[in-house]
């Protein structure tokens, strides 16, 4: 059910992203605790890109659970990868952001952009949910 993906620079500095479906979803969740190399950050958006590609899920959760700290360069491959799940007609949300991380968001307003949730479950639950008319 869970398959990996680790992306390892020149300079041996691991970066890893891990990835799995279940119910119609794909989940990507960032294990490094820092992601602030731009040349890291790049492979590891290649991956996500690349996975986004071939996946049939038309649900895609990225999972912030294990990140600390974010390059702000973090921010406009979010944006990225925001208008790649458009492009394929899939809905994204964010989960697990730190508030310290959530403040940057805010300050940029990519938390209207974005639709955050709070943690992996919730973010699952949210797909289902559906308006007043709905």
């Amino acid at each position: 059910m869970s398959s990996s993906n680790f992306l390892r620079c020149y300079s041996g500095t691991l970066m890893s992203i891990d990835h799995f479906s279940r119910d119609g979803t794909l989940t990507f969740q960032f294990t490094d605790p820092r992601i602030t190399d731009d040349a890291h950050l790049q492979r590891v958006f290649e991956q996500l890109t690349k996975q986004l590609n071939k996946t049939e899920e038309k649900q895609v959760i990225l999972d912030f659970s294990q990140v600390e700290f974010m390059a702000s360069s973090m921010l406009g491959k979010l944006v990225q990868v925001s208008k790649k799940c458009k492009e394929f007609r899939v809905k994204l949300k964010l989960c697990a952001i730190t508030p310290e991380i959530f403040e940057v968001f805010k300050i940029t307003k990519l938390n209207k952009v974005f639709d955050i949730q709070p943690d992996e479950k919730t973010a699952r639950k949210s797909f289902n949910k559906r308006g007043f008319f709905g």
